[in-house]
């Protein structure tokens, strides 16, 4: 009776592997004494005012429901934010949805415009989630490899998938800077990829959740050159240290909001009022917030960057976020499971596999340096000692 009750869920769902990365997280976990440097999960606590933010709404007992997109103060504060941040402009009243996260952002989007036989192009590698979600859709689901072009999608290599898959295309996912890489784009070259897309009918699902963790260069949003065929999705979890308050937000065009609204509604209703008080504090008071956790993320990624190269670790030079990709030493036969674990049995350090974030395994692991210096001082001497021993 269980499985043919089983057999009542959608086929597309049953297909669908959960994450890999949340899997090799619990299966290490057990490990003692194991240092993990697997989940994008900010080593910093939420800034004090923006918890006392929150806790004066408990207070205040703005504890009932908000509007379906999102109180009007957040909405408003999104909009500057972005305006000032990056110079795009999104209209507060009907441009801009508050999301569960930058997830159900990413979520609602996807599902909105999906069906059975449409093709989502994403470069690889990338995030796990674009592609689940376009199964579930019954999407195709198209890696653009992107290793030999400094894992960045070029304009040529673009507008040849474009012209190859053609109307079945819906949406081009982008993310920058990309989770597991940390690489991001240049202004000119943000703008030459909106020169590409600019001749097809297509969105531009723009994940920049990691847009204010960006070294040495400015973030630019491809909003601002393709401001009518793009869905940016944002949030405060990466930037203020707000992951569990769940607070995200999809913007885009007015007609196009208006009707992803309607999923957004189905499966939500609304984002926690306390939670929406507490994220508006961030975006409006929060800069300095922003500043000392970059320059310390800035840090983290110099040390651990050093001790690879000492250790005799390649990885490809990231740009921003809050990770190293980086590649398996040659001699070892295996996958990057396999590598993850030896490393998570032997130097009692976890890391991501590289099969997290592409279809084609590339012998590559992802290190978080979201941690606490201790732990990414102690990882990279287990690291090294790993490396002399085997």
């Amino acid at each position: 009776m269980e499985n043919e009750l089983l057999s009542l869920l959608d086929k597309n769902l049953l297909e669908v592997e959960p994450s890999l990365i949340r899997k090799f997280d619990d299966e290490i976990s057990k490990i003692p004494g194991i240092v993990k440097l697997t989940l994008g999960e900010p080593y910093f606590n939420t800034p004090d005012h923006i918890k006392m933010a929150g806790i004066k709404a408990i207070i205040d007992n703005q504890t009932h429901y908000a509007p379906n997109r999102g109180i009007a103060e957040l909405r408003e504060a999104i909009s500057e934010y972005l305006q000032c941040h990056y110079a795009v402009s999104y209209n507060p009243e009907n441009q801009i949805i508050v999301t569960n996260g930058a997830t159900e952002a990413i979520s609602t989007a996807m599902n909105s415009f999906l069906g059975q036989g449409d093709v989502v192009l994403c470069p690889s590698p990338a995030f796990g989630l674009y592609r689940n979600l376009a199964k579930i859709n019954g999407a195709k689901y198209i890696e653009i490899d992107t290793e030999n072009d400094n894992y960045k999608l070029t304009p040529e290599k673009l507008k040849s998938y474009l012209n190859k898959y053609q109307a079945s295309v819906k949406i081009l996912v982008l993310n920058y800077p990309n989770n597991p890489t940390g690489v991001s784009y240049s202004e000119i070259e943000i703008k030459e990829l909106a020169d590409v897309l600019k001749k097809y009918s297509i969105f531009v699902l723009s994940d920049e959740i990691y847009s204010e963790l960006v070294y040495q260069k400015k973030h630019v949003s491809i909003a601002y050159y393709l401001p009518e065929q793009t869905l940016l999705v944002n949030g405060v979890s990466k930037s203020y240290a707000m992951t569990g308050w769940r607070v995200g937000y999809l913007c885009g065009p007015r007609k196009i909001i208006t009707n992803l609204i309607k999923l957004h509604q189905a499966n939500v209703a609304t984002i926690g009022t306390i939670n929406m008080i507490a994220a508006t504090e961030g975006l409006i008071n929060g800069e300095n917030d922003i500043k000392k956790m970059r320059a310390e993320y800035e840090k983290k990624q110099e040390f651990v960057c050093e001790c690879l190269k000492k250790i005799g670790y390649s990885f490809i030079p990231a740009d921003g976020a809050f990770y190293v990709y980086v590649k398996l030493p040659h001699d070892f036969q295996g996958s990057s499971i396999d590598y993850a674990r030896v490393l998570a049995k032997k130097a009692h350090v976890a890391v991501i596999p590289g099969a997290a974030f592409a279809k084609e395994d590339q012998k590559y692991f992802r290190i978080s340096y979201a941690t606490s210096d201790d732990n990414l001082t102690s990882a990279m001497k287990r690291l090294e000692k790993f490396m002399k021993d085997g």
